[in-house]
């Protein structure tokens, strides 16, 4: 019995561990909503796993053994329930957005003077933690930068996609390496315009 009660008790753990795994990576460290796929992977694997951890924690706890043979049984296929349950939530988590970065991008241009391919990043978009940067990539020496812009990305509800975006203009000024960024119409965040030093990889919001 006692090998049984030891089995049980990692088949709960790693229910347990499924269930916040899925939980936190489903919300990018609860930075997103729960979309409407999750929910449904949620309800017909995670509420059930909950509900046998809880079964499982609160018969461990009062030390409760089977006392017959259905007893057993009934812990085994509870053991295997649990184990059954945990893969569907371990392997239908998103890391997207919290382990890795969530990037949509517009499509990449050129500057007029042809020194820097060019598009806006919009980095883990809809989420609490998302920022926005604009790329760049040296056409003569490959060199690639990013340089992070003050946009309120939180105020975008909504965006379309199609198959060219261009979201941003990067023009070319009087002083060297110093260029004028502005959003575009298709930009959901109008008026946003800055100035963009290559050299000190910075980007400072124009008035």
């Amino acid at each position: 019995m006692l090998i049984l009660r030891v089995v049980w008790a990692i088949a709960a753990f790693i229910n347990l561990c499924a269930v916040m795994w899925f939980i936190i990576g489903t919300t990018a460290n609860f930075q997103r909503g729960i979309d409407l796929v999750s929910t449904v992977i949620l309800v017909y694997f995670g509420i059930p796993s909950l509900l046998l951890i809880i079964l499982s924690i609160v018969l461990i706890i009062k030390a409760w053994q089977p006392s017959s043979i259905w007893g057993v049984i009934g812990v085994s296929i509870l053991i295997l329930s649990m184990l059954t349950l945990s893969p569907p939530l371990f392997k239908n988590v998103n890391t997207s957005g919290w382990l890795t970065e969530k990037v949509t991008t517009d499509t990449l241009q050129v500057t007029a003077d042809g020194k820097y391919e060019y598009h806006l990043e919009l980095v883990n978009l809809f989420q609490k933690n998302s920022y926005a940067r604009l790329y760049l990539r040296s056409i003569s020496t490959g060199e690639e930068l990013r340089i992070p812009l003050e946009m309120e990305i939180y105020k975008i509800k909504g965006i379309s996609l199609g198959r060219t975006n261009f979201w941003i203009t990067l023009e070319q000024t009087l002083e060297p390496n110093k260029y004028s960024l502005r959003t575009t119409k298709d930009f959901p965040l109008q008026d946003g315009k800055y100035d963009i030093d290559i050299n000190k990889g910075i980007a400072v919001k124009a008035k």
